[in-house]
């Protein structure tokens, strides 16, 4: 049972232990009142169902009477509204045209293209999950980073998902600005009853961007009822932003609260693994007909890692410069990279030397960390694993320093953890291929 049939069952239990007050008998209420059904919320109005015409006409004049126990138990300010079943139903027949909507999806971003490393793993998981089974344990759910990292892009891959595997749902991708222009729209052509309908039908409901909406008050309470009625009726909702909802300044501290209630997840930076799988499944779709190096994608990777969009875009600025000025050759190799980025690339300064700031700073760079991430107490995977690599480095390229000295330059951590982040980075070394290449390109840089 759903929040609103909760309330309206405790409204018809209140009302029938003042029977006596009202002058009707139980035989009245179990044959009138028991059927009555709560249908549905649009801004401030509650649509109550009867079975028949005649029960319509011995409950209306009761109505004022179960609008003032809702209003107590729900502590709102609701106007109920009654309406014969028949009615509702031909209410909905003519609003049918409303859903044949526009989804706004794009159908070139789905989970198949979505490249998945250690920065965004546990969004993608948490993505599919609601994909596959939407609106049943994680609504809503609500991702945040900062831009360019790929959330418009799991938004999309959601409807494509559900839509792909049932075509009759109703999916519909949107961003915060477009939702508060559409609701300015309908109250400048007094279509808002279309406006509340086409929204309460949604199946999923994917809103880009929130924080947009943050300050707009009349959007924000027009948003807060739809928001209710879709989680009550057990549907999806996506929310993406680019902080996490308690940082969300000017918000409304109510759709703050909603908005943390389901599921949060964050996608980070890419680490290099990551950037560098992106980088050849660009390339894959591009269906790029000559040879890019590894050196050439390392470097990509190394130094253009930002955010999706800055690899994307340093991409098709090789391969535009390839077009351009390397028609005859046959290979895209590092010198030829370094001559098209030459103006956007500061080659690098003679090696300092070695210390443990220098290491830590090396490291933090090539995972686009700073290194007060590296020493702090952060749990999220990118960052464990460059403080693991980094007390690993320092272990192997400073002599004479002890798991008791690195724990000190690593936060003050004890020398045991030391020791359990080197003994992990070894038998990783061992076994993964990416992380072997990763620190040797570390290690590059550092000797």
């Amino acid at each position: 049972m759903n929040n609103l049939d909760m309330n309206w069952q405790k409204t018809l239990s209140l009302f029938q232990g003042k029977l006596d007050d009202y002058g009707l008998d139980k035989i009245g209420f179990d044959s009138f009142f028991t059927t009555l059904e709560i249908k549905d919320i649009v801004g401030s109005v509650v649509t109550i169902t009867v079975d028949t015409k005649w029960s319509y006409d011995v409950v209306e004049p009761y109505l004022t009477h179960l609008q003032e126990i809702y209003n107590t138990v729900t502590n709102g300010h609701y106007q109920l509204h009654l309406m014969t079943e028949e009615d509702f139903k031909q209410s909905h027949v003519n609003h049918e045209h409303l859903l044949q909507f526009d989804d706004h999806l794009n159908p070139d971003l789905t989970f198949d293209n979505f490249v998945i490393g250690n920065s965004n793993r546990i969004a993608q998981n948490a993505s599919l999950a609601v994909a596959m089974k939407p609106g049943v344990s994680y609504s809503p759910l609500f991702i945040h980073s900062n831009s360019g990292l790929g959330k418009t892009h799991l938004l999309n891959a959601i409807g494509n998902y559900a839509k792909k595997r049932d075509p009759s749902i109703h999916v519909l991708f949107t961003t915060s600005e477009n939702f508060v222009n559409e609701y300015i729209q309908s109250l400048a052509n007094h279509s808002m009853d279309e406006f509340n309908y086409k929204y309460r039908q949604m199946d999923i409901l994917l809103i880009d961007d929130i924080q947009f909406m943050a300050t707009k008050e009349s959007s924000s309470e027009i948003f807060f009822n739809i928001f209710n009625t879709l989680i009550s009726n057990k549907k999806q909702i996506v929310i993406t932003s680019d902080k996490p909802p308690r940082d969300l300044k000017g918000m409304e501290s109510r759709l703050v609260s909603r908005f943390s209630s389901g599921l949060t997840v964050s996608i980070d930076t890419p680490e290099f693994e990551t950037a560098k799988a992106i980088l050849r499944k660009k390339i894959e779709i591009e269906n790029v007909d000559y040879p890019i190096t590894e050196e050439v994608l390392d470097f990509i990777a190394t130094h253009f890692n930002t955010d999706v969009r800055e690899l994307e875009g340093s991409l098709k600025r090789l391969l535009f410069y390839k077009l351009i000025c390397g028609k005859k050759l046959d290979v895209i190799d590092l010198n030829f990279a370094l001559e098209a980025f030459s103006d956007s690339y500061n080659q690098p300064v003679q090696k300092k030397e070695l210390t443990v700031s220098n290491i830590k700073k090396c490291v933090a760079d090539y995972y686009n960390l700073t290194v007060a991430q590296i020493n702090s107490k952060s749990r999220t995977s990118s960052i464990i694993v460059a403080r693991h690599i980094a007390m690993y480095l320092v272990r192997e390229l400073i002599e004479d320093i002890s798991f008791i000295q690195i724990g000190h330059e690593f936060g003050g951590r004890d020398h045991s953890t030391v020791m359990k982040a080197c003994h992990k980075v070894q038998q990783k070394l061992d076994k993964d291929m990416n992380y072997r290449q990763a620190i040797q390109e570390i290690k590059k840089k550092l000797v």
